[in-house]
């Protein structure tokens, strides 16, 4: 298309096809669905954990009743819920003269419901983004995810747990990788303690993690003498975008999120392992919002707000989002890595 040169009246220029810059949206641990997830009527989560235990009896002469039962061991932890408000703001200024996006070389004006669109869709993707952040962060650390401090707590500190690592030594020729995830796998199991039915055992890897775990010598020779339905040393291990590895009875998610400053989700070198099929250890809460018409109903993952102001100048914009991600069990979280 020929259209006047923006840059001096009297010339002409080509204009082509837009070039639309689209930001990585990470969503794997959504896809997996390893939160459940539960709306809550108040800005607190408060839940009773009962530490059940069992006691071997001691043989007595007949006529003694020495031997006394216990109560379980109760305590109650109580988490406020963080609060993510987003706000965004539509003025004529944003539609008049001006072009629409994606159409200037045509001429096509912008208009209110395009204008709309595009900011309620990014909105709800930089909500969905936070969430998928918040997940990555609690599953590494233990914090829950509130990064200006409004709310501060750590799950291993709370529940007394000293999380689980495991070296890897994938560098190592001689490394028994198979005992390495069976050490992972019977942590995993005895520390569990819900009666659920694990139907795999998944780690999120690093990138440098997941290079180093595929072409380990002894798992390089597992797969070299016969043909299985993964092929690591022929094919490619990627499910769609996405590296997938399954070995000796743990299943590898690659994960290649990264912050805008480059800062891996993962930590280089590090591959964080959990139970799958658990319906009480992973759980994010979602609070209702500060709106009358809200108080104590039940909360879902967004809201989003929006009126006019008073003197027909401004369309606003408000959204907000309240969750918390909780590791009920932050002893079935295991880190792995690799010291060469």
């Amino acid at each position: 298309m020929i259209i006047r040169d923006l840059a001096n009246p009297f010339k002409v220029s080509d204009w082509t096809e837009e070039l639309l810059v689209v930001p990585n949206m990470y969503g794997k641990i959504q896809q997996m669905g390893l939160f459940d997830v539960e709306g809550v009527a108040t800005h607190t989560v408060s839940f009773e954990e009962i530490n059940q235990s069992l006691g071997l009896i001691g043989d007595r002469p007949r006529g003694e009743r020495n031997n006394v039962s216990k109560d379980y061991i109760r305590k109650i932890r109580s988490y406020s819920i963080p609060h993510f408000p987003l706000d965004d703001a539509i003025s004529p200024r944003d539609i008049q003269g001006k072009a629409a996006y994606g159409g200037s070389g045509a001429g096509i004006p912008e208009v209110l419901d395009q204008v709309r669109a595009r900011k309620l869709e990014r909105i709800r993707r930089s909500h969905a983004q936070t969430l998928e952040v918040a997940r990555v962060k609690t599953l590494t650390t233990g914090d829950i995810y509130a990064p200006n401090g409004t709310v501060a707590g750590n799950f291993y500190t709370d529940f007394g747990v000293t999380r689980k690592v495991v070296d890897f030594v994938l560098g190592t020729s001689t490394t028994e990788v198979p005992l390495k995830n069976g050490e992972v796998i019977a942590h995993i199991q005895d520390n569990l303690s819900t009666g659920d039915v694990v139907t795999n055992v998944v780690g999120l890897a690093s990138p440098q993690f997941f290079d180093k775990y595929i072409t380990q010598a002894g798992v390089k020779a597992a797969y070299s003498q016969y043909q299985s339905s993964q092929e690591p040393l022929r094919e490619s291990l990627r499910f769609g975008i996405d590296r997938v590895f399954t070995h000796a009875g743990v299943t590898l998610l690659e994960y290649r999120g990264f912050a805008p400053d480059g800062t891996q989700f993962i930590p280089s070198g590090d591959c964080y392992f959990m139970p799958m099929g658990t319906m009480d250890v992973f759980k994010t809460y979602f609070g209702p919002a500060e709106r009358f018409d809200t108080v104590n109903t039940i909360g879902v993952e967004a809201y989003m707000f929006e009126f006019m102001n008073q003197t027909n100048t401004e369309i606003q914009l408000q959204s907000e989002t309240n969750f918390i991600n909780m590791i009920r069990r932050p002893q079935v979280v295991v880190r792995a890595h690799t010291s060469n």
